[in-house]
């Protein structure tokens, strides 16, 4: 991926490219709040001259602004003579127009905020020369900018009638003040509030930034393609990140779905977050984000993760070095151009979301590796990509928690009793009942290991699943706990709804005591069989399990069709000798809506059906071991969909 840009910040509110040496500042609307002057003066002269149900709105205002005085006066007579049906609007236009221009000439117009700060630091560095390049005549702009007092802080002013020197939208005032300051166009940043100011400084080329105090607002400008990059106004960006409650977090950028992505990686990090951020250059907010966690002290020098929410995920892998980089990747199925040009929410393409991973990465000094693997819906597969990030990032830099859960837990006996019963919970145990017509099944969880693995199958004896205990024990040890499960049929002949069953309820006791510890301590609520890269290597069938997206499970092939998997993995084979593969399939239904989480399986190599499930089952242990795993950071938290970012 393309390097970014290099950057200087000035009076902590505008960045420029670093090896700028002029700035060229339109005045009216970048400058100068000259918008709220129009619309007062303009409907105070429409009013003496036409009537006072004559108004402008300021939208009309904004619409028009950025023209030259006599054309927007002619564009105004003529909403007029349209709209009210006056006739002979152009009758008084020389005395309105004589009026207005000495208002003008009159006022002392209050700087946009921000302004002052930005001209005082430029004029204190001596680093940048500046100029003012104007639709209005220069005289006029000269006196208001000493109106103002401001004009000293200019090397140059261009104004729109110097003779053979075309107005905006045409280049030639920027290419005129870039000659008049000795500076090549290309090496001069142009400040612009509208598209006719905009295309001026695009055309010639120069690096043209917009502002939307002025003539267009920020969405307009945005989408117009015309500038590098646009502001809401100059003020001072905020950005404090620090160990603690993931809850408390105030995050305003102007898109909502940045907002969210980035949201994404405090969540995961561990970090109370406050962003207060003015502009959409991506690149620069990623890599400030990136230089206040690489302030935390360094943990691992490695992370790497499976990340996930519903149907989206992503496996990613971040790495300390000398020399950052982004290298952004998608599984064989899956087209990466296409994917990134997807719009996803507030943003048009995944372009802005790949700026901001640049500028992470720069931030960090850290070469980022990101696989997109599962995408059903851009939203969610972007949001797997930033909770991947988050999730490594935590590996690096998050603080070990030193505490431990207290073994002399209470035990609470007879939760609530129904056709799914809790007999038992607490911290470190619980029990689980579910009685149907048909049949019973009672299931005890033992995080203690206080109760050694039994398992009672009273079936008919044309349903095989003792074999069944070989995988549950394997994802126990795995996961952390013991098991202990009791199952009587006594009409069931079924034996895929057996494991649907036993999933179902063992999902559900272990939601009650992921429920107490997320409340009461804090835990992950996510998890992966990842742990470390060698993992990705070793493990052609890899788990990711979250209690924060919605009762879903899915598999993702890297390289065959879903089909192929389906056939080859899924229905008609045998594991160990009698448990079928189609059965094992249902376990994960039932796992995923016991434990309301979302199950992802990725599967970059298809193996033999017998080696692939017990590897399935051993890695979905591992992942259930990392969302149960303590994080203080997240006390409080509940599981859900409504949990996860409000």
């Amino acid at each position: 991926m393309q390097t970014k840009l290099q950057k200087n910040l000035i009076a902590e509110r505008l960045w420029i490219p670093a090896d700028t040496q002029a700035i060229l500042w339109d005045m009216d609307g970048v400058l100068i709040d000259s918008l709220s002057f129009d619309l007062v003066v303009c409907n105070q002269l429409l009013g003496q001259h036409f009537g006072s149900h004559v108004t402008l709105s300021k939208p009309f205002i904004r619409s028009i602004f950025a023209y030259d005085p006599v054309k927007f006066w002619e564009l105004i007579l003529a909403f007029v003579e349209k709209t009210y049906h006056i006739s002979e609007v152009m009758k008084p236009f020389e005395e309105i127009l004589a009026v207005f221009h000495q208002a003008r000439l009159d006022c002392v117009f209050e700087l946009n905020p921000g302004v002052l700060e930005i001209l005082k630091q430029v004029a204190e560095s001596q680093s940048l020369k500046m100029a003012v390049v104007s639709n209005n005549p220069t005289a006029d702009v000269e006196d208001i900018l000493k109106r103002c007092a401001i004009f000293d802080y200019f090397d140059r002013v261009v104004g729109n009638d110097i003779q053979k020197v075309a107005k905006k939208p045409a280049p030639d005032t920027y290419l005129l003040g870039a000659n008049l300051l000795g500076v090549k166009p290309e090496k001069c940043v142009v400040i612009e509030d509208s598209l006719i100011g905009a295309e001026a400084g695009y055309q010639a080329q120069c690096y043209t930034t917009g502002v939307a105090t002025g003539s267009a607002d920020f969405s307009v400008l945005e989408q117009s393609q015309l500038v590098q990059n646009v502001y809401f106004a100059f003020e001072i960006s905020k950005l404090d990140l620090k160990f603690g409650d993931v809850r408390k977090k105030q995050i305003i950028t102007p898109n909502d779905f940045m907002s969210h992505a980035i949201e994404h990686i405090a969540w995961r990090l561990g970090v109370e977050i406050d962003l207060n951020w003015h502009n959409n250059d991506w690149g620069t907010l990623g890599e400030s984000l990136g230089r206040e966690i690489r302030a935390y002290e360094i943990q691992s020098q490695s992370g790497v993760a499976l990340g996930m929410i519903d149907d989206g995920s992503a496996e990613v892998f971040i790495e300390i070095t000398d020399t950052p980089a982004l290298h952004l990747d998608a599984i064989d199925n899956l087209d990466l151009e296409w994917f990134l040009s997807l719009r996803c929410e507030q943003v048009s393409s995944g372009k802005p979301l790949v700026e901001l991973i640049q500028g992470l990465a720069q931030g960090l000094g850290a070469r980022i590796s990101i696989k997109v693997c599962s995408v059903e819906d851009p939203h969610h597969a972007w949001e797997g990509v930033f909770r991947s990030i988050g999730i490594a990032l935590n590996k690096i830099f998050t603080p070990k928690p030193l505490v431990t859960l207290p073994y002399n837990y209470l035990v609470e006996k007879k939760v609530s009793i129904g056709e799914m019963s809790v007999l038992a919970k607490s911290l470190h145990y619980s029990q689980v009942y579910r009685g149907t017509a048909e049949s019973y099944v009672k299931v005890s969880v033992d995080f203690s290991k206080q109760r050694p693995n039994a398992f009672t199958f009273k079936l008919a004896p044309t349903i095989e699943v003792d074999e069944l205990h070989r995988l549950l024990e394997m994802l126990a040890e795995e996961a952390g706990f013991t098991l202990q499960i009791h199952f009587n049929a006594t009409v069931l002949s079924s034996s895929h709804v057996v494991l649907e069953d036993i999933a179902l309820v063992l999902g559900r006791a272990l939601l009650e005591i992921l429920t107490l510890r997320m409340v009461q301590w804090g835990v992950n609520g996510a998890g992966s069989s990842i742990g470390i890269y060698s993992d990705i290597e070793t493990q052609p069938i890899r788990v990711g399990i979250s209690v924060e997206g919605r009762k879903f499970w899915k598999f993702v092939p890297f390289k065959v069709s879903l089909d192929r998997v389906r056939r080859d993995f899924i229905i008609g084979h045998h594991v160990y000798d009698h448990l079928r593969s189609e059965d094992l399939d249902d376990f994960l239904d039932g796992l995923s809506g016991g434990l309301a989480c979302s199950i992802i399986v990725h599967i970059e190599e298809l193996i033999e059906p017998n080696v692939g499930w017990q590897l399935l089952f051993k890695n979905l242990g591992k992942a259930l071991r990392e969302v149960f795993a303590l994080n203080p950071y997240r006390k409080g938290v509940p599981p859900g969909v409504k949990a996860t970012l409000s």
